[in-house]
């Protein structure tokens, strides 16, 4: 018998009638799958389209889909979609919060709590938005990354 790793293994993309991108998984039996798929997830309903790629083994599929998800960016997908080493997706954030919190307070750093690879909510000091204002280094490394809270921040939004 082949081991899992060494069969050939599917990357498959999950569309609605639309032509959104819904799901990127990988399986070794696609049929299996979407019937899982089908008693599991609340949005298998919206299924309308499935392409199928196969590769010649489980290794070869996981960077494909993990390079699907991150660039293509499907609606229902959270592994792989961390935008960078401070994020953590929001599904995880409940179990790891206190562990972030302490990051924060030991680090001095934000951490990022993303939904589907957008950053979602921000995780600060309590003093961040005074030493922002204060600080020329943490406004403008702020700016870069979220243009957005920088400019509540400095009161322009």
């Amino acid at each position: 018998m082949t081991h899992i790793e060494d069969q050939p293994t599917s990357v498959y993309r999950l569309y609605t009638r639309g032509g959104r991108l819904l799901y990127v998984g990988m399986t070794n039996n696609p049929e299996a799958r979407f019937a899982f798929h089908a008693l599991t997830k609340r949005w298998w309903h919206l299924v309308d389209k499935r392409d199928i790629e196969w590769h010649p083994d489980r290794g070869t599929a996981r960077r494909h889909e993990a390079l699907a998800i991150k660039s293509e960016q499907p609606v229902h997908n959270a592994m792989h979609a961390a935008a960078g080493e401070h994020d953590t997706p929001l599904r995880d954030a409940r179990s790891k919060l206190s562990t972030l919190v302490d990051e924060v307070r030991v680090k001095h750093e934000p951490r990022w709590l993303t939904y589907f690879g957008e950053r979602f909510i921000a995780l600060v000091e309590p003093a961040f938005h005074d030493e922002a204002v204060k600080n020329e280094r943490i406004a403008n490394a702020l700016l870069e990354v979220d243009p957005g809270l920088y400019a509540r921040l400095a009161g322009d939004g």
